[in-house]
């Protein structure tokens, strides 16, 4: 039985982390995980109860952007070398960012014994809102994470964008990309897809309002689409810009509807069934080729508003389930009555065929194959 340590100190990438203990575990490997006790959304700390979860003792931090955060995190890496350095393993996995987690691959470049996987999540400081992201202090961060990537033995990301943007580091390693997914919920996608009537077009922005999301094009959108109907746009999350987003978005000529968090996957579900289209728009300078919140849409049987140029736009023009609005005609398409429901369908079954549990567990458990042989 092979043994296959884990370290993630994020909360956030820790419902990948799950997934990845489970599938592991039933191809028969022994899977441990050292995560955090602090929680990055809701700023506190927390009691980890996961059976084969070690719990990291972290520094708490306040602002997302901070000296603190940054300590924080070179502070778990630190830790868990200690840990690691008690510990006997096959596989050590490694998720990233932070990218002070990369550094821990180091240690084993020349140890034949222990085989290191790099998961790619998110680039950062890439995905920064920023266009300064080259220039110190964010280059010396990204450095971090380049010069650490020599040292592993095998690269998982999240999109084909991030194969395409570190293609100068990774060009010689063993590297294959595995999407977010989600475990299908037990709600049934309503028969009865809401299409464009004379009330209206329903829209739906879903997820955190940050500093990330772009305000004003989400805005530009709307304000285009209300000079030939009515538009409804429901919300379902919360975020430091919400109520910047709110007031433009009435100001623009919707009517908002504000849900505030909902976890509910029934109450989700309902809500997505009564909308024509999800809001998956994001600054330019942010580099993310697909969005979490993309992902539950599209199990929500629900076409997307989109303009992200990398993966999720690839797969909304392949697969016809929903916009992109970089592209001709996009107003015309999210206008037609005759579109949507053939989109809403097709939506449910790009999630099917990239996004599925089964086909995560199916692709993680390759890799480990691979490193077996």
């Amino acid at each position: 039985m092979k043994k296959v340590v884990i370290v993630n100190s994020s909360s956030v990438f820790e419902y990948r982390v799950d997934m990845i203990y489970e599938a592991l575990k039933k191809k028969g490997y022994d899977v441990t995980v050292l995560a955090s006790d602090y929680m990055h959304i809701e700023k506190k700390k927390r009691k980890i109860e996961k059976e084969n979860y070690i719990s990291v003792k972290t520094i708490p931090y306040k602002k997302n952007i901070s000296f603190s955060r940054i300590y924080s995190h070179y502070n778990f890496a630190k830790k868990c070398k200690r840990i690691l350095d008690k510990m006997t393993f096959d596989i050590l996995y490694l998720v990233v960012p932070p990218n002070f987690q990369a550094t821990l691959a180091k240690k084993y470049k020349n140890n034949k014994n222990v085989k290191v996987v790099m998961d790619i999540i998110d680039l950062w400081p890439e995905s920064f809102p920023s266009t300064h992201t080259d220039k110190f202090p964010f280059n010396l961060w990204q450095t971090v994470r380049d010069r650490s990537l020599r040292y592993a033995d095998f690269i998982v990301m999240e999109c084909k964008l991030y194969v395409k943007k570190l293609k100068k580091y990774i060009k010689d390693k063993d590297k294959k990309v595995i999407y977010w997914a989600h475990k299908k919920n037990d709600c049934e996608i309503s028969p009865d897809f809401n299409m464009l009537n004379d009330k209206g077009l329903h829209l739906l922005y879903l997820g955190s309002i940050n500093n990330i999301i772009d305000i004003e094009k989400i805005v530009d959108v709307i304000k285009k689409l209300s000079e030939k109907n009515n538009i409804f746009l429901d919300i379902i999350g919360g975020g430091e810009t919400k109520a910047e987003f709110v007031s433009k978005a009435k100001a623009a000529g919707a009517i908002v509807t504000d849900y505030g968090k909902v976890y509910d996957f029934k109450k989700k579900q309902k809500i997505m069934d009564n909308c024509n289209f999800g809001i998956n728009i994001m600054k330019e300078t942010v580099c993310v080729g697909l969005s979490m919140k993309s992902i539950d849409y599209l199990e929500g049987g629900l076409p997307l508003i989109n303009n992200l140029r990398g993966d999720i736009g690839n797969i909304i023009k392949e697969e016809e389930c929903g916009v992109n609005i970089y592209e001709d005609g996009w107003e015309e398409k999210i206008l037609r009555h005759d579109g949507n429901v053939s989109m809403k369908r097709n939506a449910r079954t790009a999630f099917e065929k990239y996004f599925s549990l089964e086909k995560f567990e199916e692709t993680i458990t390759d890799v480990f194959e691979e490193l077996g042989k």
